[in-house]
């Protein structure tokens, strides 16, 4: 038993925002039906490996059904409708006005199943002069302010946080938003629309530095480069790689100090207080910097842990797959794929003690059309005259 069995989501979402929402969910229980087009999802064919899968997809689309459909013929239109019939959740992601062109907008899907929860993955929310606009990644990291902030207080040049990540902050919220509307149904019996943006989710990140500034017209210290931080909340080097400290309590500096082995540094006057520490960061890191690169991380981090300084590695994608913190908790972990027999993969980032969630594998593209036709009771031989038709594969 998972806490999403029995809710039955039609995706009709391709890249990465909708893909990964509706991921999470099958993860949970639900019964995820993707329909894709009879070329596939565009995420098919991003960063193909030789044997023909990728990550992207396999990713973005585990544990689903794939339908591959020609929404643009009216019978593939028709079959879509069926299945929102039967759905609790309709999920769409396409490029804002195509979905209402396939006439698959909310208030056809609404005619249809009126208790539907309508959930938009979109690039910059439902109203405004932008709404109508596709956007990517990118395009939201800079929109949402996160690339200035990224870059610091001295006006240098906008720097992008690499991994896609306004895609999945949207993502985690559009699922969020998708769990509650069903709670207000179970309740109520109320459908509803859901919208989650890529905009929304960089602001909604960057939550209390976005507050900060709205109180004080300032800027939080948020710069990439550790010479335009706090030289208490940001990395150091040890002689076989970097880790992290972040220090807000004061009265730790002297404690630090200490583990570094220069307690006389704590009463020096450049960095006995907080204000001074930072006026002086570019000093004060070039000392530790220097003081830590004696010794390997594992000597420095046992040390801070047992003074309570939280602290903790920098890794790379290949520490992280040896990181035992990462394995313990399953963050990292191995699945079964017909295909491609035992993968390693990013494990579920949510634990429930009674109803755990489950991963699985991603389909082949239409691998469950005629299974999911023959549940919305089409005869074979209807189902042989799409195929001719080429209403699906």
């Amino acid at each position: 038993m998972r806490p999403l069995d029995g809710i039955r989501v039609l995706d009709l979402s391709i890249g990465q925002m909708g893909p990964s929402a509706t991921a999470l969910l099958a993860d949970f229980g639900s019964d995820v039906i993707k329909v894709e087009s009879r070329y596939g999802d565009p995420g098919r064919g991003v960063e193909l490996q030789p044997d023909g899968s990728s990550a992207f997809f396999l990713t973005h689309n585990r544990g689903k059904k794939s339908v591959a459909l020609n929404l643009r013929h009216p019978k593939g239109r028709e079959i879509a409708l069926r299945l929102a019939e039967r759905s609790d959740v309709f999920v769409q992601s396409w490029t804002p006005g195509t979905i209402e062109r396939l006439r698959l907008g909310y208030e056809a899907v609404r005619e249809r199943n009126p208790s539907v929860i309508y959930a938009s993955a979109s690039g910059f929310g439902p109203q405004g002069p932008r709404a109508g606009l596709p956007a990517m990644d990118m395009v939201a990291q800079g929109a949402g302010g996160l690339m200035m902030a990224n870059a610091g207080p001295d006006g240098a040049e906008p720097m992008a946080v690499g991994p896609t990540i306004a895609d999945q902050t949207g993502a985690l919220l559009l699922a969020w938003g998708i769990v509650a509307a069903l709670f207000h149904r179970q309740r109520t019996g109320a459908g509803q629309r859901v919208d989650a943006s890529l905009l929304a989710g960089m602001i909604s990140l960057q939550g209390w530095h976005i507050a900060h500034f709205l109180m004080t017209g300032q800027m939080a210290m948020t710069s990439s480069k550790r010479t335009e931080r706090s030289p208490l909340f940001t990395s150091y080097r040890a002689r076989d790689g970097w880790f992290t400290i972040a220090i807000i309590d004061p009265r730790q500096w002297p404690a630090l100090c200490e583990v570094a082995g220069i307690p006389e540094l704590a009463g020096d006057p450049r960095f006995a207080e907080t204000q001074s520490r930072n006026q002086h960061a570019g000093q004060l890191i070039a000392i530790l910097d220097k003081r830590f690169g004696w010794r390997d991380r594992g000597h420095w981090l046992r040390l801070l842990e047992a003074r309570e300084i939280p602290c903790g590695p920098v890794n790379t994608y290949k520490d992280l797959t040896e990181d035992q913190q990462v394995l313990a908790n399953g963050y990292i972990t191995e699945v079964d794929d017909p295909r491609l027999a035992r993968l390693r993969v990013p494990g579920l980032p949510i634990q429930l003690s009674e109803t755990p969630g489950r991963l699985r594998p991603a389909p082949e593209l239409g691998q469950h059309t005629e299974e999911v036709l023959q549940e919305l009771g089409y005869p074979w031989d209807e189902i042989g005259r799409l195929h001719e038709q080429r209403t699906i594969l």
